[in-house]
């Protein structure tokens, strides 16, 4: 489905929605259906900026979740929404409560899939570890989530295949370099991910993500 990327028009209607399962099932029903809203909630204000809003709606889906699993169940959606709840820690510059729900959702993630399973879910974790340890200063703890993630992305993937994933790992792994004043490493990693965004996007389009790396490297150059 194409996205009309219209985020204030997504909450009303996810808000009209929850309204309308809240009176099917309940004011204070735990159902997945209302829990799948509140998380969908919480990522459109995530993308509009409003991080409070965003964390308050991961929070209700968290907890829901929870009602609905088992409080100490290992599944996909609470450590799903775990991972949310840590990304919105982070956006509001809590990284210490960012991480404690960041590593919680990965090692949810393991017992889901096993300690050494290759699995897209395992690897968005690992990502999400790196880009928080980068935002609170510590780039080599940051670097090795990074690594592990563009590891398990080229796995899942194909080693050679161009997928905004990837080039999202690589444009962090030359971010978190830069910040470690290592710009060689932050070059080759932002030509890489240019080169990839360009494979996906077209040689000759505009497109943010394109402008975006194009810009790093000036940075890394300058």
């Amino acid at each position: 489905m194409m996205m009309l990327c219209d985020v204030r028009k997504s909450v009303i209607y996810y808000q009209q929605a929850l309204q309308m399962l809240q009176k099917i099932h309940g004011e204070n029903t735990a159902h997945p259906g209302i829990a799948d809203t509140l998380n969908n909630l919480g990522t459109a204000w995530s993308h509009l900026g409003d991080y409070r809003k965003a964390m308050s709606y991961y929070e209700q889906a968290l907890q829901m979740k929870r009602r609905i699993d088992g409080e100490n169940t290992a599944h996909p959606g609470i450590a799903g929404a775990l991972n949310n709840l840590g990304t919105a820690w982070s956006n509001l510059r809590d990284h210490s409560k960012a991480i404690s729900c960041l590593e919680r959702a990965l090692q949810m993630y393991h017992a889901i899939y096993g300690e050494n399973s290759t699995h897209p879910d395992i690897a968005n974790s690992l990502n999400s570890m790196g880009s928080t340890y980068s935002d609170l200063g510590d780039h080599r703890k940051a670097i090795s989530y990074l690594e592990q993630s563009l590891e398990m992305r080229r796995r899942i993937h194909g080693e050679n295949t161009a997928h905004s994933d990837i080039a999202k790992s690589l444009t962090n792994l030359g971010a978190t370099w830069g910040d470690l004043r290592d710009y060689r490493k932050a070059v080759s990693y932002f030509e890489q991910s240019l080169h990839m965004l360009k494979r996906i996007h077209g040689e000759n389009t505009a497109h943010p993500d394109i402008v975006g790396t194009l810009i790093n490297l000036g940075l890394a150059w300058g």
